[in-house]
């Protein structure tokens, strides 16, 4: 692109993308005009008086303080100074403005709801953690807290579970405090038996499946078999499947799940294990028997449940208003400012008379 052309360019794309905040004000513009055409027709004193004849005094200081004084003309620009102030202002009131960046929405996320099992079993130092024996539910705790970090535009809820189930939080944005309670769960804290059914069905009673994305259940378990609780896993996963809510089953130590359904005398008929869960809801079912199948387990969860990111529809906007208000007021200073009553011209024949009289 020529050089001579990119001021011109840059000029265009200003004033094209240039948009107004109250563009109501235009209805004003009319009044500097007016301003304007009354001034012009007003014959100003000095153009009347320079029609007289002038005698210069002989006194060279005076001639030379004549020259200073008619430095700027008392003409029309002067007398355009109000008009042109007034429009100023007229444009700072339309409130100028620049669109800038657009402003990118938060993301849309859903409800997720994890289930710890807080059983004595959890507490096998059977895993490695920074390259030390950990036991299982810390390493649950330090992996799904990096989740929680990770994932914005999600409701996190966190219930523990032993003999019975409780809600440490029920699902809430605030993503540091999620992490915090689940750092707070501790093994044995709700007895030492596997409520797993009423953990269920407790994680169903709090989140909103009407939304656009569907809410997911995370379910950290040992082996996963319940043996205690008022809901059994099989009622549990039957209500999860008919609200669409999937069950992501993460096994942590012992041998995996095979699918087959067991007895146990709290509930009648064959119950899902871990892999059942998973199988019957919708999810999936992750063997992670080490820190590092658990990093994998969570990070696979986080691409079969995104978030969704939606479309920005606003942009910033720069206000633009201080520059020709800052204009107007300038114009108006210099409105009201004395300035010397002879002209232009007469100031130039001032100066060519004084240099005459210093040669002669």
């Amino acid at each position: 692109m020529s050089p001579v052309l990119s001021p011109v360019v840059i000029a265009w794309q200003f004033l094209r993308d240039l948009q107004w905040g109250e563009p109501l004000a235009f209805i004003l513009m009319p009044l500097p005009l007016i301003l304007a055409w009354l001034r012009l027709r007003r014959a100003p004193e000095n153009e009347r008086a320079a029609s007289r004849p002038v005698l210069l005094h002989p006194d060279l200081h005076g001639l030379l303080h004549g020259w200073h004084e008619s430095g700027i003309s008392g003409g029309v620009f002067r007398r355009m100074l109000p008009a042109l102030a007034l429009a100023c202002m007229v444009l700072a009131l339309a409130r100028p403005q620049r669109p800038g960046a657009w402003i990118l929405p938060p993301p849309q996320g859903r409800d997720i709801v994890v289930l710890l099992d807080t059983s004595l079993t959890m507490s096998i130092h059977d895993l490695r953690w920074n390259g030390k024996p950990a036991e299982r539910l810390a390493v649950v705790k330090q992996v799904f807290s990096r989740f929680v970090q990770a994932r914005a535009g999600d409701r996190f809820g966190i219930i523990a579970f032993g003999s019975h189930a409780a809600t440490m939080l029920p699902p809430t944005f605030d993503r540091q405090l999620a992490a915090a309670m689940v750092e707070r769960t501790r093994v044995g804290m709700l007895g030492d038996n596997t409520a797993l059914g009423d953990a269920i069905g407790l994680a169903l009673r709090q989140v909103r499946p009407e939304g656009r994305l569907k809410p997911v259940i995370i379910l950290y378990s040992d082996d996963g078999a319940s043996n205690a609780g008022q809901i059994s896993p099989a009622q549990a996963v039957a209500l999860a499947r008919a609200l669409g809510v999937r069950i992501f089953t993460v096994q942590v130590g012992d041998t995996p799940a095979s699918g087959k359904p067991y007895d146990v005398p709290a509930y009648r008929g064959p119950q899902p294990d871990m892999l059942g869960i998973a199988a019957q809801s919708g999810g999936r079912f992750f063997y992670a028997a080490s820190a590092g199948a658990q990093e994998a387990a969570i990070r696979a969860i986080g691409q079969l449940t995104p978030t969704l990111q939606p479309p920005p529809h606003r942009r910033m906007t720069e206000e633009l208003y201080a520059w020709p208000l800052g204009l107007g007021v300038l114009l108006w200073f210099l409105a009201q400012w004395p300035w010397p009553r002879m002209g232009w011209r007469q100031g130039v024949a001032a100066r060519r008379d004084a240099r005459r009289e210093v040669t002669r």
